[in-house]
């Protein structure tokens, strides 16, 4: 259900930079997550496996972090 979430941070950055580009967008929600060092159960299997070898970024999506990332980037 991570879709939702990173999908209104993404609203989020564009509604108050809406100048940045997708990609800008898309780099700053990848660079500004706080990284996840756990152990997760995946799928019907119960299999455990480390988040950072499941995902993209071994990360989870801070809004705060974003909108304090874009502000610098859009002042450039």
């Amino acid at each position: 259900m991570s879709a939702p979430n990173v999908s209104g941070v993404a609203a989020l950055i564009r509604s108050q930079y809406p100048n940045l580009t997708a990609s800008q967008v898309k780099h700053i929600i990848m660079d500004s997550g706080l990284p996840i060092n756990t152990k997760v159960v995946v799928g019907e299997s119960r299999e455990i496996k480390n988040l950072t070898d499941i995902s993209k970024s071994g990360k989870i999506v801070n809004a705060y972090n974003a909108l304090i990332m874009a502000a610098q980037l859009a002042s450039q």
